[in-house]
């Protein structure tokens, strides 16, 4: 979306507990409302009516908003995953320090992948609140997205360079987030391995000075994962590079906070009262008192169980999908996750899905 110049404003702190804390500020050319689509009379059959405001997506073959394609192909935009989403970026940081402020609790927050059986939506928009072997606070993080291949005892967190999966819209295509190719990024899954791999990243995206103003880098969120030890290096170990993740102590659903949604925009409407562990909100299997069960992925055969993985794809996430999600479970206006332009920060419209407001 080069042609789209945005930037986003980190409202400073103190900030009102009420206001969004993520404001998008558009120095050319914004969507306003249900109107950018073409609307005649109100948001018509519009999934998201309402939504934060965004750049607007023009896609091939007139795919916009959250209709915008997931996968780059030099004919029109795409829309891929925000980078201020990554464990540990300015914004998540400030986020704590706000929610620590508003609560007195001291928790890291995060976004990633989650499923279940027991849910409806599959996790998917609910926060989860983990306890891990190793990392000095708890972990309250989202789940903006789902799949066959991660169950209710796993949590996949995004991670600066944290593996690609079969998916990669990070680095080594044409529309790609990053330049250059895909060796710096390390194991399809697991991603770089080891502190000092991280050096060898690309600090900032093609298009850089959205990051820069945020004041992220990629490899200071790569570093920031290994010290708060939210990923494990194989090096030295039996099963080599990419194969250790830290052990689960605890998971349960909770209300997802204000600051973390701000990012995401994307929230249930059938949440929990609180931030803390209960018996109704905890998944199955927990709690995993001492660490009794461990989580295996370094044994092919074991599963992922007890693991809190990692992953960065840079891609449209499934929660940004309106198909995937029941309106009734969802708060109007935040139905789905609010994905970003090729510089990973500036937010792209999601009130509507195509032109005359009609799907």
């Amino acid at each position: 979306m080069a042609r789209l110049t945005a930037s986003l404003l980190l409202l400073s702190l103190p900030t009102a507990w009420g206001q969004d804390f993520l404001a998008v500020r558009n120095e050319t050319k914004s969507a306003a409302g249900c109107g950018s689509y073409g609307c005649t009379n109100g948001c018509g059959s519009c999934f998201n009516a309402g939504s934060r405001p965004g750049v607007m997506c023009a896609g091939s073959g007139g795919q916009r908003g959250y209709h915008c394609p997931a996968e780059p192909n030099g004919n029109g935009d795409a829309t891929y995953a925000c980078l201020d989403w990554t464990f540990g970026s300015a914004a998540m940081r400030a986020g704590e320090a706000q929610f620590r402020q508003q609560t007195g609790e001291e928790v890291y927050f995060g976004v990633g992948t989650y499923g279940t059986t027991t849910d409806a939506q599959r996790g998917l928009g609910a926060c989860y609140r983990l306890k891990v072997e190793g990392v000095d606070k708890d972990i309250i993080a989202q789940s903006v997205n789902t799949g066959w291949d991660v169950d209710g005892k796993q949590f996949d967190l995004q991670m600066a360079a944290g593996g690609t999966g079969a998916f990669n819209n990070c680095a080594g295509g044409s529309g790609s987030m990053f330049a250059g190719g895909k060796s710096a990024w390390g194991c399809m899954y697991g991603g770089v391995d080891a502190r000092s791999g991280c050096r060898a990243l690309p600090s900032r995206p093609n298009q850089a000075s959205a990051m820069a103003h945020a004041g992220d880098s990629l490899v200071r969120m790569c570093e920031y994962s290994f010290d708060k030890k939210v990923r494990v290096s194989g090096a030295d170990l039996p099963a080599g590079p990419c194969k250790y993740n830290p052990t689960m102590l605890d998971v349960a659903r909770v209300r997802c906070p204000e600051q973390l949604v701000s990012l995401t925009q994307m929230q249930r409407s059938d949440e929990p009262q609180g931030y803390s562990f209960t018996s109704t909100w905890r998944a199955a299997g927990f709690p995993n008192a001492q660490g009794a069960s461990r989580c295996r992925s370094e044994d092919s055969g074991a599963g992922l169980a007890y693991c809190l993985t990692r992953m960065m794809d840079c891609r449209k996430p499934s929660g940004a999908f309106m198909t995937n999600v029941q309106a009734k479970l969802m708060v109007p206006g935040r139905r789905v996750a609010q994905t970003c332009a090729r510089d990973g920060y500036t937010r792209i419209d999601v009130s509507c899905g195509c032109a005359g407001c009609m799907c």
